[in-house]
């Protein structure tokens, strides 16, 4: 036994123990009880298990069907001994299905043996058994072809249990041509532990040699592997574009959110714009509305003034309006402003003085924006 298959053979054991086993089995159990049973043919195929019993001269072949063996009864074939005709039919109606072919000895024909051996002799069994063949069975390894099975109930923690099988080289050299002749390709060679051949039931073993034994097919088992592959890149594709859209989602809408900020700080500036605007004419509707007279007066005086004269300074309270300013001929202002009817008695505060550097007349206008108070004859207001 080398590396690998001591590998899987532990791991095997371990596997068949363990509580994934079952749970895997319920599974797959479950798995398929909710397909249609129309389907499962295709959809869980089974190899077919075809086992050849001898006895005597004879061979018989057994058929797995409905989860037992059956002798297998080919209608078409005339005559039902030539065996090999019946397991060539069933190849040939096999429809893909892998068809396992083992042959089973008489147990008649085999020395089997039940052995104990350390536990450290499980690394190299194969020259174990090899070396102490002689305490078994009294052949040599070169007389005999043998093969070995873990017993896998076995209670003792500090034994390994096999079941060894022995049979003589000239009765494996014997079903082998046998099996060449009708070419027939056997997967493995077995011992029939029923001794009256009404039932076939195998020990467990392979007595074929090595080299003659099928190459196993891992089509499937590279196929899962290559499934459960992409099933992890598709897993990490789709988790990884997630959270890159994720990212993206987030990146836009921060850049969304600080836009939104930017035009909400921006709504809020001319929002206040806004307000001082609407503050700013009510003021001045108000002052409109408040003091219609000074907007009348500051037209009469714009109207009345003549273009030669230029005022520097307006001064209006709610009992008088004085002016100052330049003007050719100031003399004649008081008459042109006594003619509005928003102020009342017109008159120069003060003398006129020349000014040297327009030569113009400075000048000084009061006048009333009340209307004089009348007195009647008694001199009563």
């Amino acid at each position: 036994m080398n590396a690998i298959e001591r590998l899987q053979n532990d791991f095997n054991t371990w596997y068949e123990a363990s509580s994934l086993s079952q749970f895997v089995r319920w599974w797959k159990t479950e798995l398929k009880s909710l397909v249609p049973q129309k389907h499962h043919k295709k959809l869980f195929p089974q190899s077919i298990q075809v086992l050849l019993t001898q006895t005597k001269d004879e061979v018989s072949v057994w058929y797995n069907k409905n989860g037992k063996f059956e002798p297998y009864v080919n209608d078409e074939n005339e005559n039902q001994e030539s065996w090999w005709h019946n397991v060539q039919h069933i190849i040939n109606q096999a429809d893909g299905k892998k068809v396992n072919v083992n042959y089973l000895l008489p147990n008649d024909e085999a020395l089997i043996r039940k052995i104990a051996l350390p536990q450290a002799a499980k690394e190299n069994l194969d020259e174990v058994i090899g070396f102490e063949l002689d305490k078994y069975v009294p052949f040599s390894a070169d007389q005999v072809q043998l093969s070995y099975k873990i017993d896998k109930n076995n209670e003792d923690e500090n034994k390994l249990l096999l079941d060894l099988a022995v049979i003589p080289k000239q009765k494996l050299t014997h079903v082998l041509n046998i099996c060449d002749e009708k070419s027939i390709a056997l997967d493995g060679i077995d011992i029939n532990l029923d001794a009256n051949g009404l039932t076939p039931s195998f020990l467990g073993v392979n007595l074929l040699p090595k080299e003659q034994r099928k190459i196993k097919d891992n089509f499937n088992l590279k196929l899962n592997a290559a499934l459960v592959v992409v099933l992890i890149a598709l897993i990490y594709f789709v988790m990884h574009t997630s959270v890159e859209n994720k990212k993206q989602k987030i990146t836009t809408l921060t850049d969304i959110n600080a836009e939104l900020q930017k035009q909400s700080r921006l709504s809020k500036t001319l929002k206040k714009e806004l307000k001082t605007v609407i503050v700013s004419s009510r003021f001045l509707q108000n002052m409109k509305n408040d003091h219609p007279k000074i907007i009348a007066i500051l037209s009469d005086i714009t109207n009345i003034l003549p273009d030669t004269t230029y005022l520097s300074k307006v001064t209006i309270n709610s009992n008088d309006l004085k002016i100052e300013g330049l003007s050719n001929n100031a003399n004649v202002l008081v008459p042109k402003l006594d003619k509005s009817s928003n102020w009342f008695v017109p008159q120069m505060d003060g003398i006129t003085k020349p000014d040297s550097r327009t030569n113009k007349e400075s000048f000084k206008i009061k006048a009333d924006i009340k209307a004089p108070i009348e007195e009647d004859d008694n001199g009563q207001s």
